[in-house]
């Protein structure tokens, strides 16, 4: 199934479970939790640039749409 980001924005605040909902440390869990998102993002990229020649194949390719599904 294709959704928009609205529609995906709908359905993960559905299903988000964290501690300190509406308040700041909601806001610093969220931001830790993105920020470990983009690290793992990060890693993919670093790891096609020294083993693979920067050149992303169908299946580092997979793996990087994944972890950015995940920032999300």
């Amino acid at each position: 199934m294709i959704m928009n980001l609205t529609e995906y924005q709908f359905k993960a605040s559905e299903t988000a479970v964290y501690p300190g909902r509406k308040t700041f440390q909601g806001l610093v869990y969220c931001v830790l939790g993105l920020n470990g998102e983009a690290g793992e993002v990060a890693e993919k990229i670093k790891k096609i640039i020294r083993d693979n020649k920067s050149f992303i194949d169908p299946i580092r390719k997979q793996e990087i749409i994944k972890e950015l599904g995940d920032v999300l």
